[in-house]
């Protein structure tokens, strides 16, 4: 439970800690796909050294506002779970576009 606030000298590292997890959440995911489409492996580590910022972040900003019991596990959870995401929706957008995953169409068939 949240009862302690944070200390006012916290704020503005609250703040862009916070700023800082949306902006490296989306380097993280933006580094995975170029690095994945482009197949460039520096691309990925990269993507890597990205989440590992990210984790750091999180760290800070649950330290700062004073995160404990179930607050930081799900904190925990969100940024591991963050980290698998882009693998996830990778594999689910290739595995959509595969050559042979539309079937041909026949004469005859009525599309709307």
């Amino acid at each position: 439970m949240l009862i302690e606030p944070v200390a006012l000298s916290d704020f503005f590292l609250s703040f862009f800690s916070a700023a800082l997890i949306i902006l490296l959440a989306t380097l993280y995911a933006a580094l995975f796909a170029w690095g994945k489409a482009s197949g460039r492996r520096s691309l990925g580590v990269a993507a890597w050294i990205t989440y590992f910022a990210l984790m750091v972040c999180v760290a800070v900003f649950s330290y700062v506002n004073h995160f404990s019991d179930y607050w930081l596990v799900l904190s925990l959870l969100m940024a591991l779970g963050y980290g698998w995401m882009p693998r996830f929706i990778w594999r689910l957008c290739a595995a959509t576009h595969q050559p042979d995953h539309h079937p041909p169409h026949q004469a005859g068939d009525h599309h709307d």
